[in-house]
């Protein structure tokens, strides 16, 4: 997490040399909330975001995200079988995206499309009632498609998004599959941008 922040702050110098010029990119740092999350935890995102500009209302983007609090578990045995839902997950996406502009106006809506890797919570803590034991099983990565939508302004950014994230299987070391973890989620997010300008009329 600590290296993430870093290079979030050596973006930021970068992207920042060039803000008063305006250039053809640009960079957005996002957070949001996840309302919608079906754990017991506060669900939270953050954003980095360069992008570039390739016509007058396209960018293309590789988003990088850190989600906390998105995982929802569905165990299939709960007689034999506790799977903790109570601490703190996480996860970091690698996600390219392309948005598309309505209009040039100050006030800029836009729609948004993204395809890639979400980086999951490595290990989830299992009980074993009949043996009475606690171990650690692994939860492999996924694939996501995310679609967002919002308005933006040369430095404000408010939007909605839904990443949707396969689910990942629970197995246990014997390759029994006793449940399943949706990472899918719903956000609202807002940021600032670092770079481009839209030219003056």
């Amino acid at each position: 997490m600590m290296k993430f922040l870093l290079q979030i702050v050596l973006l930021l110098y970068l992207f920042h040399l060039n803000a008063q010029e305006g250039t053809t990119i640009k960079l957005v740092i996002e957070g949001g909330i996840l309302p919608l999350s079906e754990t017991e935890n506060l669900g939270l995102f953050l954003n980095a975001e360069p992008k570039l500009k390739i016509s007058d209302n396209i960018f293309l983007g590789l988003r990088v995200g850190v989600i906390l609090n998105a995982q929802s578990i569905e165990n299939n045995d709960e007689f034999q079988y506790e799977i903790d839902e109570r601490s703190d997950n996480g996860g970091i996406s690698l996600v390219p995206t392309i948005d598309y502009y309505l209009n040039e106006n100050y006030f800029r809506p836009y729609l948004g499309l993204g395809i890639g890797p979400y980086l999951l919570t490595k290990y989830i803590d299992v009980f074993d009632y009949s043996s009475q034991s606690r171990f650690e099983v692994n939860v492999k990565n996924q694939a996501g498609f995310l679609v967002r939508g919002g308005l933006e302004s040369d430095k404000i950014r408010f939007g909605l998004e839904y990443n949707y994230i396969l689910k990942a299987d629970v197995e246990v070391p014997n390759g029994q599959i006793i449940g399943t973890i949706n990472n899918s989620y719903f956000g609202l997010a807002i940021g600032f941008i670092i770079g481009h300008k839209k030219k003056s009329e």
